[in-house]
């Protein structure tokens, strides 16, 4: 019997995750904290007004359960602070300096490959 074993190489690669964002309504102009983006209610409590969002994409590893503390494996993009509580992405990509759609998360980088062959001779 014989055995072939290849040593460890490293293997490069690149390439490009884009992530297309269409569209965002914030029906009821409320901010994280679930308060009024304006600080304004009208009589029957609804919030007035528009909100000012900020959008943040993060590319990770695989997560069965995302842990959003962790950083960003693969990079993130933030965008700049857009404002109106109904957004068309499609509509503003051109408009909104800073604001590029889709995101994207350029990645260069090589990892370990290990590769054995074998031969086996039986008489």
């Amino acid at each position: 019997m014989a055995t072939f074993k290849t040593g460890l190489r490293s293997v490069a690669g690149s390439g490009l995750f884009e992530l297309e964002l269409r569209y965002f309504q914030n029906e009821k102009s409320i901010d994280h904290n679930e308060k009024c983006c304006s600080g304004k209610a009208d009589a029957l409590g609804r919030c007035i007004g528009t909100c000012k969002t900020r959008f943040r994409a993060c590319l990770k590893h695989y997560q069965a359960t995302i842990d959003t503390t962790s950083p960003c494996t693969f990079g993130d993009v933030i965008t700049p602070v857009l404002e109106g509580t109904t957004l068309n992405f499609t509509a503003i990509a051109g408009t909104t300096e800073g604001f590029a759609n889709p995101l994207r998360f350029p990645f260069e980088f090589g990892w370990p490959v290990s590769t054995t062959y074998y031969s086996r001779a039986v008489t």
